[in-house]
């Protein structure tokens, strides 16, 4: 069973998955505190970078008290950075055996299963995490994500929605949802959302610009051509080399015939693409230009 220590000892020293924790009872086994020690060393081995010196330290850690189910998550935090994602498989497995109460073993399970290709493993990893932690929204959200590939668009919907009830403030539920919204033609719903999420948003960020962009592109499919220029020149405010953007501008100018802003936006875009637009993209826009420059 281990010895008992509290669990509030829990510390973050390092990049929040790496775990220290803080021993507290002298009645522990010499075992479980040389394992912690082995643990504590290989997480700061992990934070500097020396991966492989890391994983010795942590599995000596294991080969110590193979009931201590931080070793074998901080194992598999540092086999995920080495892009060894069966090995991580198996020691948040094992990690989950040797304590089913974390929700963010299995929720991280979840991500190295979508690495590895295994949706089914994945989603059922997600809903015990739920099960486990009904308020983890990252859980809802990579479960909607899932779903998605899964071609079950409903369901998906249902789940980014609860990851915003769950965290209000999580900003890639809203993005997530207005765009399937938007995908699925409910653009009346992907407008709401995305006018919700620009109210809880950090001003001045990248997550804004998004949020802008992605309503501009509602309103834009709604033939609100005013409003989807409003919302991209706000994008391109915070954003001004957002090349999406730019060409969606170009684009919705072009739609309404104002064709000096379209050929301003559009050749910005063709300028700032430099090979990191699709070409698909670039043709589109050389294609409306050259029949804009005509008379």
């Amino acid at each position: 069973m281990g010895c008992a220590f509290e669990r509030e000892g829990l510390r973050h020293l390092w990049p929040v998955w790496f775990l220290s924790l803080t021993l507290l009872g002298s009645e522990c086994s010499r075992s479980r505190v040389e394992s912690l020690n082995a643990m504590n060393e290989g997480a700061m081995l992990a934070a500097q970078k020396r991966h492989i010196e890391a994983v010795e330290k942590l599995e000596r850690a294991i080969a110590l008290d193979p009931s201590n189910d931080q070793a074998y998550w901080n194992l598999a935090i540092v086999h995920m950075e080495l892009q060894r994602f069966e090995a991580a498989r198996d020691d948040l497995r094992r990690a989950i055996e040797a304590n089913p109460h974390k929700a963010g073993y299995q929720e991280k399970l979840g991500t190295v299963l979508v690495e590895l290709g295994d949706l089914e493993g994945a989603k059922r990893a997600f809903e015990r995490a739920i099960e486990v932690d009904p308020d983890l929204f990252k859980a809802y959200f990579k479960l909607g994500q899932v779903l998605e590939r899964l071609d079950d668009p409903q369901n998906a919907l249902r789940r980014y929605t609860e990851a915003i009830q769950k965290g209000p403030r999580f900003i890639e539920a809203y993005r997530a949802l207005g765009r399937l919204y938007a995908d699925l033609g409910y653009l009346t719903e992907a407008a709401q959302v995305l006018r919700g999420g620009l109210e809880v948003v950090i001003r001045g960020t990248k997550d804004e610009a998004e949020l802008h962009h992605l309503l501009g592109t509602v309103y834009q499919q709604q033939g609100n051509h005013e409003g989807a220029v409003q919302e991209f020149l706000a994008a391109l405010r915070i954003e001004p080399a957002m090349h999406e953007t730019l060409f969606s501008l170009g684009w919705t100018y072009a739609l309404m015939n104002n064709r000096e802003e379209a050929r301003r936006y559009l050749r910005r875009f063709v300028d700032n693409a430099s090979g990191s637009a699709p070409f698909h993209y670039v043709k589109a826009a050389r294609d409306r230009l050259a029949e804009l420059e005509q008379p």
